[in-house]
């Protein structure tokens, strides 16, 4: 409930950025008790940039961390001050607290406790699922144009969830970001300034902020649309470019680690081996697809789940194709890496193309 009124009230504030950060406790301080640029999980550089690149536009921040100092570092640091609070009964004090920048531009929220979502196993009782609320936040960024940030600094991997509302971010992942650093599975700490941190950025002549997020373009099927994005200014050249270098190393890492493990999974069992722990594998598709797949796997339907694999990893391939020029598709190019009978020796393919 505590949360529920929180969002509710970053609603009501109609800001034009909205970003949530969980595990923002400023644990890593200089010695002067400075936080670094690059440790800023609180107000990251890419978001400090966008509020300086654009004045006029206001800012609403809710970090979440049961640890989460008072008042957070950035209160001090950039000179915010206690908000009033007009409904006595908004928020309970001993989990939250409210924060405002004199020109009301910036308003920070807290929420001190552990929260997790429903794509991550968590055995915690007392852990708050805000899969729910992530939702509703999604329908409301979708619905007033809100350009929404989200980032989990715990350790979780940003990209499974990313991957789990994918289906219904759809047509909207151009303002609705889920992952700093192109979703790459970075741990608890990375670092904020590097260009890969960054998303170009369109100012609409409706005033509403759009990101270049190559994962728009792949999950709307639309990579051929990409040159013609406003956001390939050539100012915006090395973001892109090393968006495009960053996506391929992604990409070969999640063909050698998971996307070929499946593959082999469901080849082995067509040539009738017995495979343990296939169950497993689906855990970054959405909750729909999961179930398709496990529904095929059940039925013992081996043939239809590879080939229904090879289209959905295939999208994800699409844009080594893209990147690299080649006249071939994404699912092509897995079944040029796919050749022979021997599954345990694809990954020596892999090289060829990325």
């Amino acid at each position: 409930m505590e949360l529920y009124t929180i969002l509710e009230e970053i609603k009501r504030e109609k800001k034009t950025i909205f970003y949530l950060g969980v595990g923002t406790l400023a644990g890593l301080k200089e010695p002067d008790g400075s936080l670094l640029p690059k440790n800023y999980h609180q107000y990251p550089p890419f978001i400090q940039s966008l509020k300086n690149s654009h004045a006029d536009v206001s800012l609403s921040i809710l970090l979440i961390d049961p640890q989460q100092e008072n008042p957070p570092y950035m209160v001090r640091d950039k000179g915010l001050l206690p908000k009033e609070i007009y409904d006595n009964n908004f928020i309970d004090n001993s989990s939250s607290d409210v924060y405002t920048s004199p020109d009301k531009t910036v308003s920070l929220y807290t929420f001190r406790k552990e929260v997790s979502t429903e794509p991550y196993q968590n055995d915690n009782d007392n852990c708050l699922n805000i899969t729910e609320h992530l939702r509703d936040l999604n329908a409301y960024a979708i619905a007033n144009d809100v350009l929404f940030i989200y980032h989990d600094f715990t350790g979780r991997n940003n990209r499974l969830l990313a991957e789990y509302f994918d289906e219904e971010i759809k047509e909207h992942l151009d303002h609705i970001i889920y992952g700093l650093g192109l979703r790459e599975d970075v741990g608890c700490y990375f670092d904020l300034t590097d260009v890969c941190s960054y998303h170009p950025v369109y100012r609409t002549p409706r005033g509403t902020l759009k990101l270049f997020n190559v994962y728009n373009y792949i999950i709307n099927d639309k990579l051929s649309l990409m040159l013609n994005s406003p956001m390939f200014a050539s100012t915006n050249t090395e973001i892109v470019n090393s968006h495009m270098q960053k996506l391929l190393l992604l990409i070969r890492h999640d063909l050698n680690n998971g996307i070929l493990q499946a593959l082999r999974s469901v080849f082995r069992l067509i040539i009738g081996e017995e495979v343990n722990g296939i169950e497993n594998q689906y855990e970054y598709f959405s909750p729909k697809k999961r179930d398709f797949c496990l529904n095929l796997y059940r039925n013992k339907d081996y043939c239809d789940l590879y080939n229904f694999l090879l289209t959905e990893y295939g999208k994800k391939i699409d844009v080594v194709a893209y990147i690299k020029n080649l006249d071939l598709t994404g699912r092509e190019i897995l079944e040029f890496i796919t050749l022979g009978d021997d599954p345990f020796k694809w990954h020596d393919n892999v090289t060829h193309f990325i």
